[in-house]
């Protein structure tokens, strides 16, 4: 027996359709359209009337029209010919074509597929046209709570870009046009029209002009590589005349934007209001072209400014901007560059916001962030600072003294065609895209923040966070000793080792206390993850030379642009948490990736600020201890009331500085004396101890010194002297003798002995 032959797809949303319960009747137009009735639930008044107010009846006639390739796509809702088209969500369309209403938020076509049985799709998508018809009869498709429905503009095909901010706050207030310089790309032969083959694109920054006979720069017109021209033009912003009454003319009626000529604008512009600044305009740019002529068609944005009864959605402010292109044709031997006239052909435009900060921030989902300074514009660099662009931080200045090699293109963040070029020029032509135009800075950084003049180009006044992204310990060290008193900007490195599985950040305190060099040690002592260790400090997955070309090579790492784009992803992420959640303490904040999978583990400390004593018998030297440490010295010495006690210091020291940095502390050996009026630090495993924890930090922290206790609060006694002298003599210098006493803490350093 023959197989039955299944049921055409308008048979189908048919038989679907009828289990509506709004459902009223139907029929089958054709093969490709489906009427269908659909009763209209509204006020027993409006029944006992026959239709509502609003000009919806009480069953209502929908067509169903079925694309060629459905079920892949939804089919496309049409109302009667005669539906009131005076309501939002409405497709924009001209009066001759039938009304679409739009029913969800986003693509019906997706609305559609997302109940995986066709039959769900054509059901939910008759329960929303239900939906709309009702709200419509009660005049409820604008929600006053949640603001005025801006007209319809999907799917049109023409753009004007611009802020909307700052049209909006161009405001005249008693009526008339204002001009902006702008710039277009038209697409389409020269004979075809905004209605039929021809579409445009008109950006603007909102640079306000006279239209003048004599400024030749206003418009242009020049050929595309790819086809189409694009030059200069403008856009006319109208803004309604005051009333008569006072006060500013605000429009309650929704009205359909289903304008296709200047005539129908004009009488667009008349029931808003605008009438007068529109024809102004317009006879303002007919006379700009006075004496001269360009044979080809350019277009002109026009923007009418409507204050409606409360604010827009998505907005705070009640001014509706409607968008539209015109296109003139300044041809020789004519007689207006408006050739249509009254029937010149009229489109209404998509508004698409102009690529800005407040833009990307609010598409990022980001507060507005302090102005950055990046030193180091390398693969990590260049990186962090797309990040920051596209989330729309300031960034005000770059510097490197780097330049784009081949072998940087294979995880650098800028093109292969800035090869060739400064890193820093090339960033910062990147930058310019998105309104951004930083200080650059091409030269030897470490060297530039020790100059007062050269220090303001890598770090200008109002720089809000600053981050070392060189991974240079000398920039480190120069950024350090920079600081000015009182200087409000947060330091912050960053920077990745291990071929890219470990990332570290460092952010110094609110006083620049801890600073880098602090939390650097402070990681190396802290640190608790052994792959961490490993990945920050061996060589086998550090930096090694990497052959780049015959006989030259460079200090890198051998790491995919995947792996490091992900692991300067998550930098990036805790530079914004930082930036967003400023802390007091420093932070330290390590990522270690997992070595086959994306798995990442990130965690973060926060440091207290290290406490400093000046060195004596020494030109400036400071000790630096960490509080933690601090603490371990104090509740040490305090648990020995009766002997002094002591043992090693353990940390960095630095000759650039002037600093010695205490992180750790190794117990004294077992044969140390220990008594009321003396300490004598014993030796027995002594240099053992002192290489296991050097190893243990990945060969980064050294025996710094010693410490020990006073019972009474004295300074440092004759025998201290010789013992630091002592100190000197057997230890790599500077080797600092702490004395730590029940009220504050004492530091030397033995004087030279030679009277220096």
């Amino acid at each position: 027996m023959a197989s039955p032959k299944p049921a055409a797809p308008a048979d189908d949303i048919l038989r679907v359709a009828a289990s509506h319960p709004e459902f009223a009747g139907g029929e089958v137009i054709g093969d490709n359209e489906v009427r269908i009735d659909l009763r209209v639930e509204m006020p027993l008044h409006f029944q006992a009337d026959g239709g509502s107010d609003t000009g919806v009846r009480i069953v209502e006639p929908v067509t169903l029209r079925i694309p060629s390739d459905y079920p892949w796509r939804s089919p496309q809702v049409r109302l009667r010919a005669d539906f009131p088209r005076n309501f939002p969500h409405l497709h924009p369309g001209g009066a001759d074509a039938p009304p679409r209403p739009c029913l969800v938020d986003g693509n019906q076509d997706e609305f559609f597929l997302q109940f995986g049985l066709v039959e769900y799709g054509v059901f939910h998508l008759v329960e929303q046209v239900a939906v709309w018809l009702r709200k419509a009869a009660i005049n409820h498709l604008i929600d006053p709570v949640q603001g005025w429905e801006p007209a319809m503009r999907r799917g049109l095909s023409n753009t004007l870009a611009f802020d909307a901010e700052t049209m909006r706050a161009s405001r005249l207030k008693a009526g008339g046009y204002v001009a902006w310089r702008s710039r277009f790309g038209r697409m389409g032969a020269e004979d075809a029209t905004l209605l039929d083959g021809a579409s445009v694109w008109i950006n603007s920054d909102g640079v306000k002009t006279p239209l003048s006979t004599t400024d030749k720069s206003l418009f242009s017109v020049s050929p595309m590589s790819k086809g189409g021209t694009s030059g200069n033009t403008i856009i006319g912003i109208v803004w309604a005349d005051k009333p008569p009454s006072g006060g500013t003319h605000v429009s309650n009626r929704y009205t359909p934007d289903d304008v296709t000529t200047i005539n129908e604008l004009r009488s667009r512009a008349d029931t808003l209001g605008c009438r007068r600044g529109l024809d102004l305009f317009l006879r303002n740019l007919e006379r700009s072209w006075q004496g001269w002529h360009l044979n080809q068609p350019i277009p002109v944005g026009i923007v009418l400014c409507v204050e409606r009864p409360f604010h827009l959605i998505g907005s705070t402010s009640p001014i509706e901007l409607l968008p539209y292109v015109i296109e003139i044709r300044p041809y020789d031997q004519r007689t207006t560059p408006i050739v249509g006239g009254g029937d010149e052909p009229v489109v209404p435009a998509l508004h698409y916001q102009t690529l800005n900060a407040p833009l990307l921030r609010t598409l990022a989902g980001v507060p507005e962030r302090p102005a950055l300074a990046l030193l180091g514009c390398g693969s990590v660099g260049s990186k962090l600072a797309l990040h920051a662009a596209r989330s729309g931080q300031q960034i005000v200045a770059i510097s490197d003294e780097g330049w784009l090699r081949p072998h940087n293109m294979a995880r650098h963040a800028l093109s292969p065609t800035a090869v060739g070029q400064p890193k820093t020029a090339a960033l910062a032509d990147e930058l310019v895209g998105f309104s951004l135009s930083p200080t650059v800075y091409q030269d030897d950084i470490a060297s530039a923040l020790r100059d007062e003049a050269n220090r303001a180009k890598v770090i200008p006044a109002g720089t809000g966070i600053v981050v070392n992204a060189t991974a240079s310990l000398a920039v480190r060290e120069a950024l350090s000793t920079a600081i000015r008193p009182n200087e409000r900007a947060r330091y912050i490195e960053a920077a990745l080792f291990g071929r890219g599985r470990m990332a570290y950040m460092l952010v110094d305190g609110t006083t620049h206390n801890p600073n880098h060099n602090d939390l650097m040690a402070e990681m190396y002592a802290t640190l608790a993850d052994g792959e961490a260790v490993a990945l920050l400090a061996d060589p086998e997955t550090g930096l090694a030379e990497i052959q780049i070309g015959q006989g030259c090579g460079s200090l890198t790492m051998t790491i995919d642009d995947a792996q490091l784009s992900m692991m300067t992803a998550g930098l990036s992420k805790e530079i914004d948490h930082a930036a967003d959640h400023p802390n007091a303490d420093g932070l330290i904040v390590t990522g270690v990736c997992d070595i086959d999978t994306p798995a990442t583990r990130w965690t973060r400390q926060t440091v207290p600020s290290f406490e400093t004593v000046a060195i004596e018998g020494t030109d400036g030297w400071e000790l630096r201890i960490s509080q933690r440490i601090a603490a371990k010295i104090r509740s040490a010495a305090a648990a020995s009331p009766h002997a002094e006690i002591g043992g090693l210091l353990v940390g960095l020291s630095s000759a650039r500085m002037k600093t010695v940095t205490v992180v750790d502390l190794l117990d004294a050996p077992a044969d140390s004396t220990f008594s009321a009026g003396l300490f004598v630090l014993g030796t027995t495993g002594l240099q053992k101890a002192i290489e296991h924890r050097h190893q243990a930090s990945g060969r980064t922290l050294f025996d710094v010194g010693t410490w020990h206790s006073h019972l009474a609060d004295e300074g440092p006694s004759a025998l201290d002297w010789r013992t630091a002298t002592e100190l000197a003599a057997g230890r790599t210098p500077p080797s600092v003798l702490l004395i730590v006493t029940p009220l504050r803490f004492h530091a030397l350093i033995a004087k030279d002995t030679n009277g220096g």
